[in-house]
């Protein structure tokens, strides 16, 4: 793989190598289509891509910590990393082929584990704790990915990507690939009718679920595919009223596919989809795309949210968010 003028840093775990531009200097390898000018009011006409870390193996599950660092998981590695901004080492080894990370406002890290097949919390003593792993004493599939309220609620996604042979596994207990709510320790089905339901997150008020699915049918020799974004409407108990399609992807030429997302201060998406990373606002208008140069997993935002950290199954990116002069 050519890194061009990157330096090549090893560390202890392995051979992650992490491209680190000159000094002063930043390679950027993202480009930016918007499809109004409203995006730039998102995005900043100076706003960058760089790539930070490259050969791993599957990464997913970016979230920032505020001590100052990025986590995120590495699945088939069965390991969590942290990047300090100079150096990648090991936050925890023998992760549960952990796929989404969060972290709650105590400092505990939550986890969608494939391997256990749970959601599951570590402290910051390392103690770890089994949050879910069953709905009506059925083992659940791999959680994917979460999010949590200010309440405390947690919302998962419960896909079988971690199953070895998937929907037709054996070890399939659940008859559904479902969304769910852990509330105050009781778990219940927000949605069970949609296929592949993947990247979850809320909007800043609470009011507003948001899930990542794709369908996929036969027609005659062909697949067709269905890529499209839900949004659930909350009460002030979590619980949702009603739902909604709330943006479709007409275009599915370009690589990549319904992944992760997250949800700016301001309620705009951010989200993992065909030709990159797609920029849509609080009432579904797609503002414009950000290409990358592999397609991305999930997303996390840096402090303050000036940076937005991007896992794509090899690599690492950051983009930067320069305030508009």
């Amino acid at each position: 793989m050519a890194l061009g003028r990157s330096i090549l840093v090893w560390i202890a775990a392995g051979s992650i190598l992490v491209g680190c531009s000159r000094q002063g200097e930043v390679v950027n390898v993202g480009k930016f289509h918007p499809a109004s000018e409203r995006f730039w009011e998102v995005v900043p006409r100076e706003s960058y891509v760089e790539r930070i870390g490259v050969e791993f193996e599957f990464t997913e599950g970016p979230v920032w910590h505020p001590g100052g660092y990025l986590l995120f998981s590495d699945i088939p590695a069965n390991k969590i990393y942290q990047w300090t901004g100079h150096r990648f080492s090991i936050y925890r080894d023998s992760s549960n082929q952990a796929n989404g990370l969060l972290l709650e406002p105590g400092g505990s890290l939550l986890a969608c584990e494939h391997q256990s097949r749970c959601v599951a919390r570590y402290s910051t003593e390392g103690s770890r704790e089994v949050l879910a792993d069953r709905y009506l004493g059925r083992r659940l599939n791999s959680p994917n990915d979460l999010c949590r309220s200010f309440t405390g609620t947690l919302y998962f996604t419960d896909p079988p990507w971690g199953l070895p042979r998937q929907n037709q596994d054996p070890l399939k207990e659940l008859p559904f690939n479902g969304v769910f709510m852990l509330r105050n320790g009781s778990l219940t089905v927000i949605d069970s009718t949609l296929s592949w339901p993947n990247g979850i997150a809320l909007s800043p008020d609470d009011r507003n679920l948001y899930v990542a699915n794709m369908e996929m049918t036969l027609e005659g020799s062909d697949t067709v595919m269905d890529v499209f974004w839900m949004r659930y409407r909350l009460d002030e108990t979590g619980r949702p009223v009603d739902r909604e399609v709330f943006y479709r992807a007409e275009d599915l030429s370009g690589p990549g596919g319904p992944d992760g997302m997250k949800v700016d201060q301001a309620g705009n998406l951010f989200v993992t989809g065909p030709g990159g990373i797609l920029v849509i606002d609080p009432e579904g208008t797609l503002l414009g795309t950000i290409e990358i140069p592999i397609p991305a997993t999930n997303l996390a935002f840096g402090p303050r949210g000036r940076e937005l950290y991007i896992t794509a199954r090899s690599t690492v990116y950051r983009a930067g968010f320069k305030k508009v002069k």
